[in-house]
């Protein structure tokens, strides 16, 4: 399996390229070249684990051993029963399916429980090391970081708006290993991500009105939904 860039103006590269790069080098997002045809049928009956690798393969094929990196992925340790995502019937017709049983209990523990250790077996097949640098406001941030404690070769460092969280949101960031630094800032979310969008060194994304300084204020900018960033006058950090 190959990935395009949306915007057109990337080399297609596989899974485990676009892993460690993220954003495509023109700004785009990666997409599959092409789209592989589900087998339902073979599917059925299958644990969570089971399912998962099963529906991951053709899109992750460059991944060596990828259905035990999944099931060591997909445990009860971690997600606190052998469902993983339990599905309840409420009633004939609906149906409630839990996906807040991980160790932040957000959802975005399905996805970047497997992202973590993704990251931590490419990067030993590679020889390389990582340093990710993130801002957060909620539940993403701490998910991210979770996922990625404790894995060999990366460093995580995240960026959180001090007293802009609740007591709820802010708990899994202080209970991290030491493999992660959290900082924390008087700015909102949206400015915190001016200090890390400037840091992507290879990119320079078409019309992003981003421009470093060592002290912003948001503004709204109707162009983006982000902000931009512009000169204050008090420190970032308090």
């Amino acid at each position: 399996m190959r990935y395009l860039s949306t915007r057109g103006g990337a080399q297609p590269q596989r899974f485990s390229d676009i892993l460690l790069e993220g954003l495509a080098p023109d700004g785009g997002l990666y997409v599959p070249e092409s789209w592989p045809r589900a087998d339902l049928a073979a599917w059925r009956g299958m644990d969570y684990a089971g399912l998962a690798a099963a529906v991951l393969q053709p899109f992750m094929d460059d991944v060596a051993d990828l259905r035990s990196l999944v099931r060591r992925t997909y445990t009860a340790e971690v997600f606190g029963s052998a469902e993983i995502a339990p599905l309840r019937t409420l009633e004939p017709g609906l149906h409630l399916l839990g996906l807040a049983n991980g160790p932040t209990l957000a959802f975005k523990d399905m996805a970047l429980q497997l992202i973590g250790n993704l990251f931590e077996q490419v990067l030993a097949e590679r020889g390389r090391t990582l340093n990710i640098l993130g801002a957060t406001s909620g539940d993403t941030g701490s998910a991210a970081e979770h996922a990625l404690r404790g894995k060999r070769g990366i460093g995580v460092f995240m960026l959180s708006p001090h007293g802009r969280m609740s007591a709820f949101q802010a708990a899994p960031s202080s209970r991290i290993a030491s493999t992660v630094a959290a900082g924390r800032g008087s700015l909102t979310a949206s400015a915190s991500r001016c200090i890390t969008r400037p840091a992507m060194p290879s990119q320079k994304i078409a019309g992003c009105p981003w421009r470093w300084n060592s002290r912003y204020r948001p503004l709204t900018n109707s162009r983006w939904r982000n902000r931009a960033c512009v000169p204050y006058t008090s420190p970032v950090f308090a």
